[in-house]
């Protein structure tokens, strides 16, 4: 109960009294915390009162009482939110300002069961309540950050996946009212409900899942559910679940005409959800003073991470998750790059060779580099050159090449004499190191010297089986240069954006990266798989 200054017990009949004409003010390190929290993309842009929410639900989650709580903070500099009502009328839903009124009070009552409150110790424990909910999400985060030594992206993968969890697991306690004010104010890791799941979503990704319910319904495509997925590293991502059969290549430019999207953009992507009928995630993507930046030290961490089995691994890139892409170079088996000039070719093949020495044993394998260009400078110090050196000299290129042919052929006797398919099959005596091989400047390269096609085709048809495998580096190749005999030995294709769609077919055999939005940004087909959208460190 509560003493009111007329001297009335305040029950349900007067909570209006109770609430009315106060401010709620956060403490000034709260509002730092946010801001810091935004800045470094680990929280979306949030308005006031879904911050104060989040930090009083995970404040009530995570302590007892207010003996857990740090009880003077300084107020300078705080945010304000005009009312109760404001603050806890949870996306317009009439009526979850009074559960919020009920559940804080019955904390407070139950921490001191013989003291008589009033109005002034309701609102100064909410704004205390949202103090330290934010130091608690700020820890947290800064934690996770320590973990994953200082990579935001997995930092913020951990810290997201905790608040998910934390959500679930007081969701599923159902009788708890800590549970229903948590899982309100927390994104649940569920992907999709029957019905718009967007109350938990922060406004403006709200406002459009709505927009793009909208605009599907407006094209006669009735919508089953949508759920916000989260953030990524440059596209915000929605699970669509129609009602029925959607043939999204159909619907697309339908899609971007409503939505005011230039449909030659990549404005939006999307691609089927696994494992739910009729559902697509489609990302919008977000303004570009939101992205996030894959750096160097986010590489590092990733490469620290890799668990895999692959006999040669190596990494080649990170998804919208932030998440590293592992892949195995023996199964490419060969690899062409190519992309417009000042794109990132050069960093996301740096990127694939240091991982490359990073995730392999030195002692297994060589790395015979050309490069006349001096992209690859970093790697002049590699215990494991090929004939202790990168090579730049135009004018041997082609003496080069067939010095490496003649590498493959003693190879393929190797293999003949024991009677082998592949060179892991060789006894362990006997068993040449795999050779690496990386060309910059193919195209140009072969418009100096067209003789140095059949070499290079040699090594794509045969080389595999005795370890040499080529990662082949051009700009925006055209077919006066590249013949469709070489390109047919090169299963896997990764492009970077280009001008022309023809340079994008030919780099991937398909359209497509002439709409890739940024430099770093790239498409993959590993060994004729489907092509997966992913984004460059910039290292």
């Amino acid at each position: 109960m509560y003493e009111l200054d007329d001297d009335k017990i305040c029950n349900d009949k007067y909570w209006v009294t109770l609430t009315e004409n106060t401010h709620i003010k956060s403490s000034g390190e709260a509002a730092k915390i946010l801001k810091r929290l935004e800045s470094d993309g680990v929280l979306p842009k949030m308005q006031n009162h879904e911050w104060a929410r989040l930090c009083i639900a995970f404040c009530f989650a995570k302590t007892k009482n207010i003996k857990d709580w740090e009880q003077k903070p300084s107020m300078d500099g705080g945010l304000e939110i005009a009312s109760f009502n404001t603050c806890f009328n949870q996306n317009g839903k009439k009526g979850e300002e009074k559960f919020w009124l009920a559940y804080i009070s019955q904390r407070m009552f139950d921490e001191a069961p013989e003291r008589e409150f009033t109005k002034k110790h309701l609102f100064a424990y909410i704004q205390l309540a949202w103090h330290n909910g934010a130091k608690l999400l700020d820890g947290r985060y800064r934690k996770a950050l320590e973990y994953c030594d200082g990579s935001i992206v997995e930092a913020k993968k951990i810290f997201f996946d905790e608040l998910a969890g934390l959500a679930a697991q007081h969701r599923e306690s159902g009788s708890d009212s800590a549970a229903q004010a948590v899982s309100g104010s927390l994104h649940s890791p569920n992907p999709v409900s029957d019905g718009i799941d967007l109350k938990s979503s922060p406004a403006a990704n709200r406002e459009m899942g709505e927009k793009i319910v909208a605009a599907l319904q407006g094209m006669g495509k009735g919508v089953k559910a949508i759920t916000f997925l989260g953030q990524g590293v440059r596209y915000d991502s929605y699970l669509v679940q129609f009602a029925d059969y959607a043939d999204w290549d159909k619907l697309y430019d339908r899609f971007c005409s409503a939505m005011g999207i230039p449909k030659d953009s990549s404005t939006v992507r999307t691609e089927q959800y696994a494992g739910l009928p009729h559902a697509h995630e489609i990302k919008i993507l977000r303004h570009e003073n939101t992205w996030h930046k894959l750096e160097k030290t986010d590489f590092e961490s990733a490469l620290k991470q890799y668990r895999g089995d692959f006999l040669i691994p190596c990494c080649i890139g990170a998804d919208e998750n932030g998440k590293a892409v592992f892949a195995d170079l023996y199964e490419a088996p060969h690899i062409l790059v190519g992309g417009t000039t000042r794109m990132g070719k050069s960093v996301l093949v740096s990127s694939i060779m240091k991982s490359l020495f990073e995730l392999n044993r030195q002692d297994s394998f060589e790395a015979a580099i050309f490069d006349p260009a001096a992209n690859y400078s970093v790697f002049k110090t590699a215990p494991n050159l090929w004939q202790g050196e990168i090579h730049g000299e135009r004018s041997r290129f082609l003496s080069l090449l067939e010095n490496l042919v003649d590498e493959m052929n003693e190879r393929l006797a190797l293999l003949r004499e024991h009677d082998a398919e592949k060179i892991q099959h060789l006894p362990e005596e006997y068993r040449p190191k795999l050779l690496i091989i990386l060309l910059e400047e193919l195209a140009a390269l072969l418009d100096t010297d067209k003789n140095a096609e059949k070499p290079i085709i040699q090594m794509l048809q045969e080389g595999a089986k005795t370890g040499i495998h080529m990662i082949l580096v051009t700009q925006e190749p055209n077919s006066q240069t590249f013949s469709s005999k070489l390109l047919a030995n090169l299963p896997s294709r990764i492009a970077l954006r280009v001008v022309k769609p023809g340079s994008s077919r030919m780099i991937l055999g398909e359209g497509g990266a002439e709409y890739l939005t940024s430099k770093g940004d790239h498409l993959v087909k590993w060994n004729g798989s489907a092509a997966r959208f992913l984004h460059g460190y910039n290292v």
